[in-house]
């Protein structure tokens, strides 16, 4: 089985959602370290889309993969955080995020949860 850790981009199915939500297949950011998601065959994920949700374009919870040098495209929505059975939802392992960008992702997650 595949085992995925933090930086790795899935591309898989949001569904089900309400709200405000993001919904159907997204690209996604797994965050959580590898040990949590071997050990609870779940994985904490932050959701890439390409457009900006206006809710969030000036709030500093976007970290876009412009110039990363990626084939996803898109912003990594971090006040979306999700923890989610990615077996269950098919997931599929596109590619590695670069350490900065992954850097820059925690860093906004501790700003949603310091606040």
């Amino acid at each position: 089985m595949v085992t995925l850790d933090r930086g790795d981009i899935l591309h898989l199915q949001f569904d089900p959602a309400s709200g405000r939500e993001m919904k159907g297949n997204h690209f996604c950011l797994v965050v959580s370290p590898k040990a949590f998601n071997q050990r609870f065959k779940l994985a904490m994920v932050c959701p890439i889309s390409g457009g900006v949700a206006s809710s969030a374009r000036d709030t500093g919870f976007l970290v876009p993969l412009l110039g990363a040098g990626l084939k996803t495209v898109g912003s990594i929505h971090t006040h979306q955080i999700k923890s989610l059975d990615w077996v269950v939802r098919k997931a599929s392992l596109v590619e590695r995020a670069p350490p900065h960008i992954v850097n820059q992702v925690l860093e906004c997650l501790v700003s949603v949860l310091e606040e």
